[in-house]
């Protein structure tokens, strides 16, 4: 918009008149002495133009102050008093557009303001009431779901393997678990402050997708976060676990996962696993080693295998040959007609031995995921947890913690490993082991004065706790400190 000061300065001249034009402006020359009466007089423009107007004019004033000017076919005359009013009329316009400017600029700071604590209301209040999804969560059941399984292949015929991964794939998420700084789980999963994990999409409701992994792929997280179908993280919460069946639900919001370009997913088929024979071909899916989905086959090695892992006793698991890596756990491991029959949980990782992973059968782990997303009491917050992951100290086990302790200038013939015990290979964050004091490669020597040989030692020894009771650890610390430690047992937690 123009400013008025820059205006050419004809236009500032108050006896100007703005709408004149040199082709169609006229002066009307002094006109022959009229007769006593007015009559209609006709206007013509210079040359051989059409008349322009023809209008009844006042009698004629000699008055040379008040020129009167014609354009186009309308009389108009002009005043100072009207020139002074157009130039009031401007310049209250310029006014309001100045305030309005200002009004912007002072105001955009607080209306962001206002903006953004309107965001933080509807995030931190609005958005959960909108979101809860609890009477959906609550109806759900395994009986429920209808997801799509492989109809077309034939008993005892080579699996079509190309088609059942094509089929399950799209349901199996990969896991991240932020870790806090110094924890990492050695048994399982692979990284290091970030370690990776594998999950199954089991439900959506309105709202969320539900998600079934093993206990241990989250627990002690500061964070975790999923990749559905190659997208990029999004971010997950803990719906609950059961650190004793290794199993857990979480969730994403499905607003989440739109912004990362999710807009729908597969839900996976869970068959029934107490129809596996020994021989029969199997595929496990997961996230290997941290590098995104993997798919390996094998057969169903044994099944009702009994196995001790960290401080949790796994019953009648599966076993196959199929490769199970670090990063697999919680992903499945399915049938020939693409149900999944297993959750990857474990391998065994001695040199020894190759070929030997294990798998919590869907029939054991549905009725837990189903009690987990109704929220029932699964007993998990009964049982007492004191928070640490451990293994069997072994040669090389005890190989390598002499040559550790020498290198930090311990004295070999000071260093104190015993023969049998627990090596704590794990300590989750704010639990009774990390209040007591508990250090990552202690050596659990004894608890309550039984000496431990075994892992399930000392699993059956907190199954016969409560939650409040005090147990009593002989500790073996960096070879050369000998502890006794007592620790009040706290309840299980549902959240990372």
């Amino acid at each position: 918009m123009d400013d008025y000061e820059n205006r050419p300065d004809e236009m500032n001249d108050i006896d100007s008149n703005p709408y004149e034009t040199p082709e169609e402006t006229y002066i009307q020359p002094a006109p022959p002495a009229l007769p006593p009466q007015s009559a209609p007089i006709s206007y013509r423009k210079p040359g051989p133009t059409q008349p322009v107007a023809t209008q009844a004019m006042p009698p004629y004033s000699s008055s040379a102050s008040s020129p009167t000017y014609y354009h186009d076919v309308s009389l108009y005359e002009e005043t100072q008093e009207d020139t002074e009013k157009r130039r009031k009329e401007n310049r209250s316009f310029y006014r309001f557009v100045a305030t309005v400017l200002i009004l912007a600029m002072v105001g955009a700071p607080f209306l962001g303001f206002g903006f953004g604590l309107g965001v933080r209301l509807f995030d931190g209040y609005f958005l959960p009431i909108l979101l809860d999804d609890t009477i959906e969560r609550e109806n759900f059941s395994f009986d429920n779901i209808s997801a799509p399984i492989i109809t077309s292949q034939a008993p005892g015929v080579r699996p079509n393997y190309v088609e059942l991964v094509q089929l399950v794939e799209p349901s199996v998420v990969l896991i991240s678990a932020d870790m806090p700084s110094g924890v990492r789980n050695n048994f399982f999963n692979f990284g290091g402050p970030t370690l990776a994990g594998s999950g199954i999409i089991m439900y959506e409701t309105s709202t969320r997708y539900y998600i079934a992994t093993n206990a241990h792929v989250i627990a002690g997280a500061d964070q975790v976060t999923v990749s559905i179908a190659g997208s990029p993280k999004i971010p997950a919460m803990p719906v609950g676990r059961d650190d004793d069946a290794d199993l857990a639900v979480i969730a994403v919001n499905r607003g989440d996962a739109i912004q990362q370009g999710v807009h729908s997913v597969r839900l996976a088929n869970f068959g029934d696993s107490s129809l596996m024979q020994v021989g029969e071909p199997v595929v496990a899916i997961g996230n290997s080693m941290g590098e995104g989905n993997t798919v390996t086959n094998g057969i169903i090695s044994a099944i009702d295998r009994e196995i001790f892992v960290q401080d949790r006793h796994l019953p009648e698991v599966l076993q196959t040959n199929a490769a199970i890596n670090q990063g697999n756990s919680g992903g499945p491991l399915v049938n020939i007609y693409g149900q999944v029959i297993g959750i990857n949980t474990a391998k065994f990782s001695e040199r020894l031995a190759e070929g030997m992973g294990y798998a919590i059968p869907s029939n054991i782990a549905m009725p837990i995921l189903e009690g987990i997303m109704h929220q029932h009491d699964t007993a998990t917050e009964q049982r007492p947890m004191i928070g640490i992951g451990f293994g069997e100290l072994n040669e090389r086990i005890i190989s390598s913690l002499t040559e550790t302790y020498i290198i930090m200038g311990a004295d070999e013939a000071d260093i104190i490993i015993p023969d049998q015990g627990l090596l704590i290979t794990r300590i989750f964050p704010n639990s009774p082991a990390y209040h007591a004091g508990l250090a990552h490669h202690d050596i659990i020597v004894a608890v309550n004065g039984i000496i431990m040989t075994a892992e399930h030692q000392i699993i059956d020894i907190f199954s016969a706790l409560r939650v409040g009771d005090t147990v009593t650890l002989h500790i073996i610390r960096e070879g050369v400190e000998y502890l006794i430690i007592e620790i009040e047992l706290g309840p299980h937690i549902s959240s990372f």
